[in-house]
């Protein structure tokens, strides 16, 4: 396997209740094998492929981007006291049950970025190799083409992410790579947040109240296609990653 990236971090430690840090990677992942214990498909992660070669004779053509590759991958978070009560720029002069109602408060968002994973496409017909492969591929005929979010007429419904013609079962050991670096599956686009205040009870005794926002805009992120080749749904998108949650929470703390 061969990894190679740019990697840059920008942070700023906490100045007027204010702390932060953007990440960046922009990398390349290459490897001839997926690993066994590698994911498998799923609505949170990329298409995988076999963990067998196709041709144990063959090493090069497992040569292939790695199933988690990302081009692009951006994250950042924030911490930020919010500037009011006792102590704070705004309402400094708080009464002990006003500030007990607006000083204290933290916000806390992050934002997760990164570009889609190569996908893995999947034979559907018997195998013709007369080896008994465990990681048969199709073929790949033609150019890789990714339509993205387009509406299907299919009356199974969702996007018709790729084009499937360019894929056919393949008459002996299929020509596409475990995993097709020109062929990726939707990026990921997320908004996370909390905001949490402490209240002091005692000394000792301390009351944390939370909420957390989970996908905090309800943004729609894809699932991967459905790479089986010559399928009634092949590149099709039919579900999605988790909507919009929130939670509660309080603690105490002693």
């Amino acid at each position: 396997m061969k990894y190679n990236a740019l990697q840059a971090v920008f942070q700023r430690t906490q100045n007027n209740g204010l702390q932060y840090q953007v990440s960046y990677t922009y990398a390349k992942c290459m490897s001839n094998n997926t690993g066994y214990y590698g994911t498998w498909s799923g609505s949170r992660a990329s298409s995988t492929a076999s963990p067998y070669w196709q041709n144990i004779y063959d090493v090069k053509s497992e040569w292939a981007p790695c199933y988690y590759d990302e081009t692009h991958n951006l994250t950042a978070y924030a911490v930020y006291e919010l500037p009011f009560g006792k102590g704070k720029k705004l309402m400094s002069d708080a009464s002990g049950a006003v500030n007990a109602i607006v000083g204290g408060w933290k916000v806390s968002p992050i934002v997760t970025l990164h570009t889609g994973f190569p996908l893995a496409l999947y034979n559907n017909g018997d195998d013709h190799t007369g080896t008994a492969s465990r990681g048969l591929r199709p073929d790949c005929n033609g150019t890789n083409t990714v339509f993205g979010r387009r509406d299907t007429t299919n009356p199974s419904g969702g996007f018709q992410w790729f084009d499937p013609a360019n894929y056919t079962n393949a008459a002996g050991f299929g020509t596409c790579a475990p995993q097709l670096g020109g062929l990726r599956g939707p990026g990921y686009y997320n908004w996370d947040a909390s905001i949490q205040k402490d209240f002091l009870l005692t000394e000792r005794f301390k009351l944390q109240f939370r909420t957390d926002f989970l996908n905090m805009f309800n943004r729609v992120n894809l699932a991967v296609p459905n790479t089986t080749v010559q399928t009634s749904t092949t590149g099709l998108i039919q579900a999605s990653q988790p909507a919009r949650n929130i939670q509660f929470a309080l603690k105490l703390f002693y």
